[in-house]
């Protein structure tokens, strides 16, 4: 299974969250040995002053390189993986430059600190979620140092195939457990009321219906049940993320995976609403939103090209 992480960008914020992304990078190498790493801070331009520059020496050297050196020696202290990496420093507009450079430079991997403003519809960590081809890993600075149980998110969608494909690597290179999870929703006009016994037999009846599907995945990927097992539960509330998000915690599992369904328009890409939930703000556990890479490089082309 061809899923590996060959280029892997961690993004930066110059918070105290940039120091646990360093040693939680130390961690990924050791466990997915990529090619090579880059580590990234996008600055908004600065103009400092020839008045300030003259009565502060300091200010000559450019502040890009004054910020590159700081986080050059916090690699020192902190990363000592065996890999290439490099620091980089780049001015821009933060979105437009991360999703640039991982569209152009083929990154498989983004790892991003939920912390980097994801609330609220403007957050950083949202849009570049949103925009970035590539699979992108969340992390809190709670995340756990091992991957010992995947769990993963599945509504027999293609790109909920590709995440469990990507689980399939992980399992490999890892030897993690993996459970697949199936969240289904009966349409409550067609079942306004129901006592319980019709519920149960309603529950059974879908249970064994994605059974089925979830059976012609796994034959068509050529993976045994009882290695890669799905669970299912009944969606009363619209609630798919905080009911997989609780099965993963419930289960002790310490990565959620979600396949990223994107929707395309003239001007925006975004996640769809279960995933997006899944990588928001109150979840400690670490989610893996993996992308169809080539898909998702296509869209963009199309929309900002």
């Amino acid at each position: 299974m061809n899923k590996k992480f060959n280029k892997i960008l961690v993004c930066l914020d110059l918070t105290e969250m940039d120091d646990f992304l360093f040693r939680y990078t130390n961690f990924i190498v050791d466990t997915f040995t990529p090619s090579s790493v880059v580590f990234m801070h996008v600055m908004h331009p600065v103009e400092i002053p020839d008045e300030i520059k003259s009565s502060f020496p300091g200010f000559n050297e450019p502040v890009d390189q004054l910020v590159r050196e700081e986080l050059e020696e916090k690699a020192k202290e902190l990363f000592n993986a065996k890999v290439d990496f490099s620091i980089q420093v780049k001015q821009g507009l933060t979105t437009e430059t991360i999703v640039g450079y991982a569209k152009n430079n083929k990154i498989d991997l983004a790892i991003m600190g939920k912390k980097i403003g994801y609330t609220g519809e403007g957050g950083i960590t949202r849009k570049v979620t949103s925009l970035i081809p590539s699979s992108v890993l969340l992390v809190t600075e709670t995340a756990p140092y091992n991957i010992n149980h995947l769990w993963v998110r599945m509504d027999f969608s293609k790109i909920s195939i590709e995440a469990l494909k990507m689980a399939q690597s992980i399992k490999e290179q890892t030897g993690a457990k993996v459970t697949c999870h199936n969240v289904f929703k009966l349409p409550l006009n067609y079942f306004p009321q129901q006592t319980e016994k019709q519920e149960k037999r309603l529950l059974d009846q879908m249970t064994k219906h994605g059974r089925k599907e979830y059976q012609k995945i796994i034959k068509k990927l050529n993976i045994k049940e009882e290695e890669f097992p799905c669970e299912f539960s009944m969606n009363k509330e619209g609630g798919e993320a905080q009911i997989l998000y609780h099965k993963a915690v419930q289960n002790q599992a310490d990565l959620i995976l979600s396949g990223s369904k994107m929707k395309s328009g003239l001007t925006h890409v975004i996640l769809d609403n279960t995933s997006e939930k899944l990588a928001g703000g109150g979840k400690t556990l670490p989610v893996l939103i993996v992308k169809d890479k080539k898909l998702s490089t296509g869209i963009l082309e199309r929309i900002f090209d």
